[in-house]
């Protein structure tokens, strides 16, 4: 699990996410099961490329099987080269059909049963279970930004990717003075809303609720915290920093797993600078007590 930012302001666009990784791991042994280990040293924010004004962060499956993310992207970035690319939102396009190209490769046999199981006109309690795990297990997204030039105008885009699908998802762009959340977005709208969409939809459910869904949204807009639009490029490093930090510290003293933890990380692109990063790991970060804290920090 994850909890990843984006903002995308007028100066740039900035990116955040936590380090976590949750992994199942096989037991040793006759009968034994797999357990889930949490690993805080990974990586979800890349740079497309070298000296490049293009980046991306990801939620939900953490690597294809056989090819790391990290060897996608760096894949992406050389198909690039030498191409007449248009847009972000051509960007963008290139990379939901050049990873999708990969995904229904590397996971054929799981998109043939999930389709499969989800074409079914009924579904016994075993294969619905079958069908949420597979689901929850291979589904995800990336939001991919930056700019081009010579406009310097920054964009960014999320997509979204998941089992059932027969091919890419829609290319969705984000608007100037937004933030999106994405992987474990709970607390975050639990705090700017006033709940989540579980409990929203627990207490449509309940039987206990007269109204309507317009009418339980119009109940609670008022409620809503409000959030400054189009913020300078610093205060949104901030607000990015802060939501993730947040989110972690909330997760780790909950009674739910700890799927999001880690150092935070965070990188900007200014219509004026290429990728920088603001926080970022060490490759020694997971080596001795003090890892947790070592971050390269750009001091400009």
């Amino acid at each position: 699990m994850t909890i990843a930012t984006c903002y995308l302001s007028a100066e740039g666009v900035v990116f955040g996410a936590d380090s976590t990784t949750t992994m199942r791991v096989s037991g040793v042994g006759p009968g034994a099961s797999a357990v889930e280990h949490h690993y805080n040293f990974a990586q979800k924010i890349f740079q497309i490329g070298e000296n490049s004004t293009l980046a991306l962060t990801m939620w939900g499956l953490g690597n294809l099987p056989t090819t790391s993310y990290r060897t996608l992207i760096a894949q992406f970035a050389d198909s690039l080269v030498g191409q007449n690319v248009q847009s972000m939102h051509d960007v963008a396009s290139r990379w939901n059909q050049f990873f999708w190209n990969a995904y229904s490769t590397e996971f054929a046999e799981t998109l043939a049963r999930a389709q499969s199981l989800q074409n079914q006109k009924t579904r016994t309690p075993e294969e619905q279970y079958e069908l949420d795990y597979l689901l929850q297990a291979v589904s995800g997204g990336f939001c991919i930004g930056g700019y081009l030039s010579p406009d310097r105008i920054p964009a960014a885009f999320e997509v979204y990717f998941d089992p059932t699908l027969t091919g890419p998802g829609p290319v969705e762009a984000l608007a100037v003075g937004s933030t999106r959340f994405w992987g474990c977005p709970n607390l975050i709208n639990r705090l700017i809303f006033g709940l989540d969409e579980s409990l929203f939809s627990a207490i449509l459910r309940s039987g206990k609720w007269i109204g309507n869904e317009q009418d339980l949204l119009d109940l609670i807009r008022p409620c809503c915290l409000g959030q400054p639009r189009n913020l300078p490029i610093r205060e949104a490093i901030d607000w990015v920093h802060a939501s993730i930090y947040t989110t972690i510290k909330t997760m780790k003293f909950s009674h739910m797993a700890p799927v999001c933890g880690g150092p935070v990380e965070i990188a900007v692109i200014t219509t004026d600078r290429k990728f920088r990063w603001v926080r970022h790991k060490s490759f020694d970060a997971a080596i001795g007590e003090g890892g947790l804290f070592d971050v390269y920090r750009d001091p400009g």
